[in-house]
């Protein structure tokens, strides 16, 4: 195991956020990421302490991480995911939740969003990803 791979089990084990999530909280690429976590390319020395701080990571749990030791020999993750989780949501929260609150077609999209079952949910997403690609190609972003 790498570091990468490593990092894909915490946060697929842990942090219960996808790739593209954590790709886009270290303002990295979808594929780089990917790469990162496949070992395919090896994980930048200047990303570890911006993981270590958005994640709360504990240095324990980190160090295994670099050391590349198993996870779930460290410590017992019950409590630190829960821990790990709600740091995460309050950041992104703290950051995102005004923005929610005052733009009135932001809520309710995400009401609608909410509303439906989970295919419907993931189709309405992936429209709404491609509209703002195509967005973003229009107004040169």
């Amino acid at each position: 195991m790498s570091f990468g791979t490593q990092l894909r089990e915490y946060r697929d084990e842990y942090l219960h956020i996808s790739q593209k999530q954590m790709a886009e909280d270290l303002g990295v690429d979808g594929a780089t990421m990917s790469r990162y976590e496949s070992s395919e390319r090896s994980f930048p020395i200047y990303l570890v302490p911006l993981i270590k701080k958005i994640y709360n990571i504990p240095d324990d749990v980190l160090l295994a991480m670099i050391l590349d030791k198993p996870l779930k020999t460290v410590r017992s993750f019950s409590n630190q995911t829960l821990d790990s989780t709600a740091t995460y949501k309050n950041g992104f929260l703290a950051q995102y939740g005004s923005l929610i609150e005052n733009e009135p077609l932001l809520k309710e999209f995400i009401l609608r969003a909410n509303s439906l079952d989970h295919e419907n949910r993931h189709l309405l997403l992936s429209g709404m990803l491609n509209l703002m690609q195509l967005f973003d190609n229009q107004t040169g972003k």
